[in-house]
């Protein structure tokens, strides 16, 4: 047997010991409001404010977390990465949290083709972990980059795949429970370790084989309710089964065995287009063909809705049709598998010529077929905004019918909403039944709460008689328990309140779901209550209808930020703790605006502690579905928490830097005293001391001569004053390190052009906004807009050096302030890259600039990244024979004023440590250039690893 021994599972980034952030994380059961407030709620429509929040690390942790509990008399509900749509992870008693400690591989066998897994660890690590024998975990929802194994068997997930590989059931070998009263209890094929249990469960089926075979296992994707047919002489008794969607309502998982499958040799994906998604829905069934693993589907108003999102306004042209600039109403998605790559990609030609479509493409590059499933698995997040920005939420969300009826019960179910004058975008996994869609329910009055009610249970009954299933993957939690009646008969819901009560006779686990159920209508997070403290923001929020309230709604928690690829969010990924993920600071901002377990308003304590350790990177925007956008919020919520008060020291110190600088080099020696004193062993840690700053990194050094004073006596031969464009004087490359602005102006020079620098002070207002400044950042805008308006009045491109400022130039000032002269200046903003990389490419083709042979690594600023156009960067250094390779973990970890604020010097060089430090001294060593454009990103890398890194303007300048 080859059998590998336990695996520490860790993330792709350490995470830092609480000693760190001790006032974030308390050790033990964590009974803090700022915890309990962002545990409010998963993935669901619902709310309940837990008593207490355990991270336990070991089976006796998690022992002693459910002694705890039973000794308060609290209800417990285990939790993995609280993915759940339907609101299996949420309750009022003690929440079991596995996802952040209790995720360690015990083993894997590979013969046997089965790992041994604690409860936590996440299903991409344990994909991860088995791939290099050619194996891999079968079940893989939308969620699978921070969905955990527990998560997935407790609700009986399924993904994409279970064409091919089945549910999270039937991967399951055994589970391990620990019960109420402390026992533990193994339940596999054949029975349960309990005697008692495994007693009872005989007694259970007794007599009862009939009725279980009459409503039960009647199709792959009927979840609702318990599994009780595993447990009939023709599935072997198998109790690990029968457990498996549960739902947390039996005991608390400690320990799984899991089947792995053999991953194919080769891949191809069909993806195919329709008219309509019901002829996709009708197409499916029919696709059902050998070496077929998927047959995913979803309608064309899901592009429509995922075109409206940043960044994403061309995304989906390589799909069939509208490569073709044919319409398409739906897809879907045929992956098949193969020994090699020509027998692949002839199957796959063959699923899409089975059935007629509108058009097809067969693709067989990994990187193609990567960016093709991003937008199926980014569905559930996209269609929780329509195409107009209307809200859709989850609940009647996991419906399936047998894959023969799908089409007919669509269509039956566009008809219902319509009824009810509601919208949704389906999508799902057509080619079982199931069907995912978000509907534009109304929760903020109580007429439309009764109407969500009424169309739950005429949905009930619509799937009902098409032989569905209420839930098809996702379980019924508090959205569809208390429907299950519509569903099963009398006796059949007795059964399941048995099976229930075989495990937990004093009903302690998960209460209110599946047996006993709590009414669809309870608790609702977004309910007419919502909105006790909502004011009217300073930002805009024109895609929010102008609610702060509708803007930290968009969280729906499909928790994309608790991956642990990507950049989103950089203090989460260091520490695993949900108080400082997007989605946790996204609850306590709700339950803040709700007013009930934080009653303070915008005076609260706790989602300012959340907020601190937000660094305002800006990835949550692009990267989340639905673009959470946390540092306008944290900048919203920093401008009322202040109101009146007297602020940190750092913000006044940071926040003012940009007009500081500016005044400083009006006066002569000023910049080289205060330069000096910043440099100062003694002096420097007082200053910072004084300033709020932390003490533990150095300061930033301030430039002895401005770039406007440069600019003054720089003179340049040559130059054609026809062609003339501004550049941006950022304080960052004005005031503190101008060796960037002064190559971009050389490099401009060098193209031919004539460039200006408004001498009189201008700014983006970022640092203010960074802050909480709101009304500073505004009245600076104000007077930007009257200085500039000469230079918009000649039509002139304003070129910006500094990433940040330039992203707040064309994109969020006019958020803040919608003078007109404002909006001209967004227009009329482009980065230096973006400026430059069609000229340079121009010389190139020319022959004027021959390309080298060099290597660069790059850092991308955080701001670029999200909203910005990074690739042009990429060109530049592209045509200049550059090999580029860049950080893949995002922001630096300085985050302008963050990093130097008290109390984060040492996460934010922890965070350069991720990737960032390692990386820079290699290619520092191997004598590779080292390019960053940002000025914190340059700052952050000289002071973690000693090596100076070039912007690209200073690149190109040495180079040219």
């Amino acid at each position: 047997m080859n059998s590998q021994p336990a695996i520490e599972h860790t993330t792709q980034f350490t995470r830092l010991d609480p000693s760190v952030y001790s006032k974030h994380a308390r050790a033990g059961l964590r009974t803090d409001m700022t915890t309990r407030a962002a545990y409010v709620s998963d993935a669901s429509i619902f709310r309940r404010v837990p008593a207490a929040v355990a991270e336990p690390k070991t089976f006796e942790e998690v022992r002693d977390a459910v002694d705890v509990a039973r000794a308060h008399g609290w209800p417990i509900v285990g939790r993995g990465g609280g993915t759940s749509v339907a609101g299996n992870a949420i309750g009022e008693g003690l929440i079991v949290d596995t996802s952040r400690y209790f995720s360690r591989i015990l083993a894997i066998d590979v013969d046997k083709q089965t790992a041994t897994v604690e409860p936590g660890v996440v299903c991409d690590a344990l994909r991860d972990a088995v791939s290099e024998y050619g194996l891999t975990y079968g079940p893989d929802p939308s969620t699978h980059s921070r969905c955990t194994v527990g998560g997935m068997v407790a609700n009986n997930a399924c993904g994409s795949h279970s064409v091919a590989w089945g549910t999270a059931a039937e991967n399951l070998v055994d589970v391990t429970l620990l019960l109420a009263d402390g026992r533990t209890v193994t339940l596999s094929k054949g029975g349960a370790s309990d005697p008692d249990i495994d007693q009872a469960l005989r007694g259970l089926v007794r007599g009862n084989e009939e009725l279980i075979r009459q409503e039960l296992g009647r199709f792959p994707r009927q979840v609702s309710g318990y599994g009780l047919h595993y447990l009939l002489d023709e599935h072997g008794f198998d109790a690990a089964k029968a457990v498996a969607g549960s739902e947390g309502t039996l005991g608390i998982i400690t320990q799984l065995t899991v089947k792995l499958v053999k991953v194919p040799k080769a891949k191809a994906l069909a993806v195919l287009a329709f008219d309509t998604v019901f002829d996709a829905a009708a197409a499916a069934p029919r696709l059902r063909l050998p070496h077929v693993a998927t047959i995913e589907g979803m309608g064309g108003d899901l592009l429509d809705a995922l075109r409206s999102k940043v960044g994403q306004e061309s995304a989906g042209g390589n799909l069939p049709g509208n490569r073709k600039g044919i319409p398409a109403g739906g897809w879907l998605y045929c992956e098949v598998g193969a020994d090699n790559l020509e027998e692949a990609t002839r199957l796959a030609h063959e699923v899409a010529e089975a059935v007629p479509t509108v058009d097809t493409i067969v693709v067989t590059d990994p990187q193609e077929m990567r960016e093709l499933w991003r937008i199926r698995e980014a569905s559930a997040g996209i269609v929780t905004r329509l195409p107009d920005g209307g809200e859709a939420w989850p609940n009647w969300e996991d419906s399936a019918v047998p894959p023969e009826n799908l089409a007919s019960y669509l269509r039956d179910l566009y008809a219902l909403m319509d009824r009810y004058g509601l919208r949704g975008i389906p999508f799902g996994h057509f080619g079982e039944g199931c069907v995912h869609v978000r509907i534009s329910f109304d929760f903020g009055t109580d007429k439309g709460v009764e109407r969500f009610y009424s169309f739950m249970k005429d949905a009930a009954d619509l799937v009902t008689s098409y032989d569905g299933s209420l839930s098809g993957e996702h379980g019924d939690g508090r959205a569809r328990s208390e429907l299950l009646d519509r569903m099963y008969s009398s006796k059949m819901r007795a059964l399941f309140e048995r099976f229930k009560l075989i495990f937990d006779p004093e009903r302690v686990f998960n209460p209110g779901v599946l047996v006993w159920a709590d009414p669809v209508t309870q608790g609702l997070r977004m309910g007419p209550g919502q909105r006790a403290h909502e004011i009217t923001p300073v930002h805009h929020f024109p895609r929010d209808k102008g609610s702060f309230v509708n803007a930290v709604n968009r969280c729906v928690g499909v928790s994309a930020c608790r991956s642990e690829q990507g950049a989103m969010c950089p203090s989460f990924q260091i520490t695993g703790d949900e108080t400082l993920s997007t989605r946790g600071r996204a609850r306590l901002l709700s339950e803040m605006f709700r007013g009930q377990s934080l009653p303070d308003g915008f005076a609260s304590k706790e989602v300012a502690e959340s907020l601190d350790l937000c660094l305002s990177c800006k990835a949550c925007v692009s990267e989340c579905p639905v673009n959470v956008d946390m540092a306008t919020y944290k900048a919203e919520f920093l401008h009322e928490h202040y109101k009146g008060k007297v602020r940190p020291m750092a913000h006044y110190m940071m926040g003012w830097l940009p007009l500081t600088g500016f005044v400083a080099h009006k006066i002569p020696v000023v910049p080289t005293v205060i330069d000096w004193a910043m440099g100062a062993k003694h002096l420097s840690t007082l200053i910072a001391r004084v300033g709020g700053l932390d003490s533990r990194r150095p300061l930033i050094h301030f430039a002895h001569t401005s770039l406007r004073k440069w600019d003054k006596t720089h003179t340049s031969a040559g130059v054609d004053k026809q062609k003339t464009v501004v550049l941006w004087p950022d304080s960052f490359n004005s005031s503190l390190g101008t060796a960037p602005a002064t190559a971009a102006v050389e490099v401009l020079e060098k193209l031919g052009y004539t460039v200006e620098i408004p001498q009189e002070f201008v700014c983006c207002g970022l640092t203010w906004h960074s802050t909480g400044q709101l009304g500073v950042a505004k009245r600076v805008l104000e007077h930007t807009a009257k200085a500039m308006k000469p230079y918009l009045d000649r039509g002139l491109t304003v070129v910006g050096v500094e990433p940040s400022c330039t992203v707040m130039l064309q994109k969020e000032m006019t958020e803040l302030n919608d003078n007109p002269d404002l909006v001209r200046l967004a227009k009329a903003t482009v980065s230096f890259s973006g400026f430059v990389a069609p000229l340079l490419k121009e010389k190139v083709d020319r022959g004027e600039i021959v390309p080298g042979d060099f290597r660069a690594l790059t850092q991308v600023h955080c701001h670029e990244r999200s909203l910005g156009h990074n690739e042009d960067s990429r060109l530049i250094l592209e045509a200049l024979g550059f090999d580029e390779e860049q950080i893949a973990t995002g922001c630096c970890g300085l985050a302008g004023n963050w990093g130097f604020e008290k109390g984060h010097a040492e996460m934010s060089l922890a965070l350069g440590e991720r990737e960032l430090f390692p990386r820079v001294r290699e290619a520092a060593a191997r004598g590779d250039q080292v390019i960053a454009d940002g000025f914190s990103c340059r700052t952050q890398i000289e002071q973690g690893t000693g090596v100076r890194a070039k912007h690209v303007a200073e690149v190109l300048n040495e180079l040219l």
